[in-house]
């Protein structure tokens, strides 16, 4: 069969989608360019949604700040808040305070449960791409169940820490995104226990919220 016979067979022939002549078939090459497409589009909206959460998260710290200097509450420290139930609670010595603040606007409340809840999401997301990462290099089933096993702690580590967040700084620190940072090893932990020095951190505020 010459050559010209052969691109013709291929071109009529939907399973042809290897090679035609040494050369990589139009409908192989259309679905690796349609993944590439796919894995950018995937990348951006990705980091637009953290671009978005990132702006609305420092233009809510900041109109909280400013409510919260108005009514004397010192800003140089953490300030830990939780959602439980609809309510925002904190382990701040200044609580009778924060609550007057968000008595008068109970917008900041809202506004705070729904930051809180999409860092929430991300944090999630991650220790789903995590799990992906740590299932795709697995060698047995063993070190799949493994996986699957740090996943599960992860997402109820998560679960548990989700609508609580410290304002230090003039910015937000969702306690949820904290946890994956150091838990991916984006943030170095300083024992040998990672999990259990995150966790720590929000012990007060997990207590105060019960």
């Amino acid at each position: 069969m010459n050559r010209s016979a052969a691109g013709r067979k291929a071109a009529a022939d939907p399973a042809a989608t290897v090679q035609v002549s040494g050369k990589v078939s139009e409908k192989a090459q259309a679905a690796a360019d349609k993944l590439k497409a796919d894995q950018e589009a995937a990348a951006v909206a990705a980091r637009t949604f953290d671009e978005h959460l990132k702006a609305r998260s420092d233009a809510f710290a900041a109109k909280l700040g400013t409510a919260f200097e108005r009514e004397g509450i010192p800003l140089d420290e953490p300030i830990a808040l939780r959602v439980e139930s609809g309510t925002l609670v904190t382990d701040s010595p200044y609580r009778k305070k924060v609550e007057k603040v968000l008595k008068e606007d109970p917008e900041l409340a809202n506004e705070f449960e729904a930051i809180a809840s999409l860092k929430s999401m991300r944090a999630a997301q991650k220790s789903l791409e995590l799990y992906n990462e740590e299932k795709k290099s697995a060698r047995s089933r063993d070190e799949q169940d493994q996986a699957y096993g740090r996943y599960t702690t992860r997402m109820l580590d998560i679960q548990r820490l989700s609508g609580t967040m410290v304002l230090e700084d003039g910015a937000f620190t969702s306690a949820a995104e904290d946890y994956m940072a150091v838990m991916s090893g984006e943030r170095l932990s300083t024992s040998a226990d990672p999990r259990k020095e995150v966790l720590k951190r929000y012990d007060s505020i997990l207590q105060a919220a019960r």
